[in-house]
């Protein structure tokens, strides 16, 4: 992929989550009385923001698995840099596939309450909740936090974002609204230190290379 589009996917990604993220626990649940009017298109507007941010992440997500696997060392390596690309795409489908039912829902619905029954009714699925509303679609910054750790201990990123990024994760995994923007805020702030490898990781590579076999 063109590296300057990966490089605003790294941008991009942690601001347009913080941003949806600030619109629904400060504008949407903040705001139970607000007219549908107003409602629905902050609704629509909050979920828009977590959709462009998590495509934006399959773009990191792919970026960090093909560097993952360029400074793997054996194959156990390799192999494990796969897997959680995997994982990671897994929990980013459960993730958007949340999105677009809630917005779905929203479409749907006449009034805050009339999404209650909505949801309710699309929920008895079998497995529904499981796959989109459990566990999965945190395996996608799960996924990420590693894949960046992995690159960390390599050298390939400096530590300090990486030990953001992790922070910043388990805040948002939380679900609680302070914590929730303090992780969105530390993820702006490691993303775009790790779109680059560090200077470490790449003098290293290059002597790598260039050493004689």
């Amino acid at each position: 992929m063109d590296a300057a589009v990966t490089r605003r996917a790294f941008l991009a990604a942690p601001v347009f989550l913080l941003i949806g993220v600030i619109a629904m626990k400060f504008g949407w649940k903040g705001n139970t009385d607000l007219d549908w009017g107003v409602a629905l298109p902050l609704w629509t507007g909050a979920h828009a923001m977590y959709i462009l941010g998590y495509l934006f992440f399959g773009i990191v997500l792919a970026d960090l698995w093909t560097r993952a696997r360029t400074s793997a060392r054996n194959g156990v390596e390799r192999r494990s840099a796969d897997v959680l690309a995997v994982v990671g795409t897994v929990g980013l489908i459960a993730m958007l596939g949340q999105m677009v039912i809630d917005l779905v829902v929203g479409f749907r619905a006449d009034s805050r309450a009339d999404m209650s029954g909505i949801s309710r009714s699309i929920h008895d699925i079998p497995g529904f909740d499981t796959f989109f509303y459990g566990a999965v679609p945190a395996l996608q910054l799960t996924a990420t936090a590693i894949l960046i750790l992995m690159l960390a201990f390599r050298r390939q990123v400096s530590v300090w974002p990486a030990v953001a990024f992790l922070g910043g994760s388990l805040c948002i995994a939380t679900g609680v609204t302070a914590l929730m923007v303090i992780g969105g805020v530390a993820l702006c702030v490691a993303l775009p230190a790790l779109a680059t490898r560090s200077v470490s990781g790449t003098t290293s590579s290059r002597h790598r290379v260039t050493q004689p076999s």
